[in-house]
């Protein structure tokens, strides 16, 4: 590995990662964005925007023309598990959005590998960095959160909505209470599986905590907020911006707005950018990262179990091409 630059390779330029991953690494001065992997017929206008290398079609010919020390997978979900892999069998760290892979027996095996090859793999669950929901979960402490009710609202429905959306909230379930889910029971709204208009849950953790789960399609309106209560302590997170915390009676409140936090955006209040420097910094040190890729199949199997419990699928649907949201300038994350 070079001492002074990483060299970095960013498979999927997409809008999430042209409004989250990109600014965070062109700002690093350890990093040298080496090359780019793009389906576009001309990538001309990224590769000069932010500076890469070089541009490739495949993961496979980037790998082949580049020692690289890093690589970004920001493509779609369904593309995800092969370019890890091609990473991975090639020795370099890779930092995945999420999830890992769109089947759980999929994810588990690249996190196996990511092990026998002494890699480091890390899974873009955001929600774990961002400001608002790191100071609400240093209120429990190695206890965790006795109640935790996490919600996900979005308006209107998408493939997979529960698989693609409410499992950042599924991922915080399991930070704020800790262990292993031991019971679930869930239920979903809506006639069509594969476009349900929302999920419930109720899961129980191995550490007595219990993690609620709200993901509701039919709300008319984007809202995401976390309640967690325990050792006489209560916190509101208001994603993306705020967090309260009481104490015997006393409330402290965090504003992350604009003003209150030069001029914040979505990259720093959702936790994007401290994602990205976790995870270089992880491949400085060789420390597992706080949402590994071991970490990632926990959440998936979850997940798995809600969907179970609310009698929707947990695989892809046959000859059903899914669409990103990353593909939309006006969706939110």
């Amino acid at each position: 590995m070079n001492a002074q630059r990483l060299r970095v390779g960013v498979v999927g330029a997409g809008n999430i990662a042209t409004i989250a991953q990109l600014p965070t690494l062109v700002q690093r001065d350890d990093v040298d964005l080496a090359a780019l992997v793009s389906r576009r017929e001309d990538p001309g206008n990224l590769v000069r925007r932010w500076g890469f290398g070089a541009a490739y079609r495949s993961v496979e010919d980037m790998l082949a023309s580049q020692d690289l020390d890093a690589v970004f997978v920001l493509t779609p979900r369904s593309e995800h598990a092969h370019a890890v892999q091609l990473c991975l069998d090639n020795d370099v760290d890779v930092f995945c959005e999420k999830p890992l892979a769109p089947a759980t027996e999929e994810a588990e095996r690249l996190a196996d590998l990511a092990d026998e090859r002494g890699r480091i793999l890390m899974v873009d669950f955001n929600r774990r960095y961002a400001p608002v929901y790191t100071a609400g979960r240093e209120a429990f402490g190695e206890k965790g959160a006795t109640f935790c009710v996490a919600q996900k609202n979005r308006p209107g429905s998408e493939y997979r909505a529960t698989f693609e959306n409410a499992i950042h909230m599924v991922d915080l379930l399991r930070w704020y209470c800790g262990g292993d889910p031991v019971d679930v029971a869930a239920h979903a709204a809506g006639d069509d599986p594969w476009e349900e208009d929302g999920v419930a849950a109720i899961i129980r953790f191995s550490t007595g905590n219990t993690g609620v789960l709200m993901a509701a399609r039919t709300a008319g309106a984007w809202n995401e907020k976390l309640d967690a209560y325990g050792d006489g302590k209560t916190v509101e997170v208001r994603a993306p911006e705020t967090v309260s915390t009481t104490v015997s009676g006393v409330t402290t409140s965090r504003e992350l707005s604009a003003e209150a936090y030069g001029w914040a955006t979505a990259t720093d209040t959702l936790g994007f950018s401290a994602a990205v420097h976790h995870f270089l910094d992880r491949v400085a040190d060789r420390a597992q990262p706080l949402t590994s890729g071991r970490e990632a199949v926990h959440t998936q199997r979850l997940l798995d179990r809600i969907l179970a419990a609310s009698g929707l699928p947990a695989e892809e649907q046959q000859g059903r091409q899914w669409e990103s949201h990353a593909t939309s300038a006006t969706a939110k994350p």
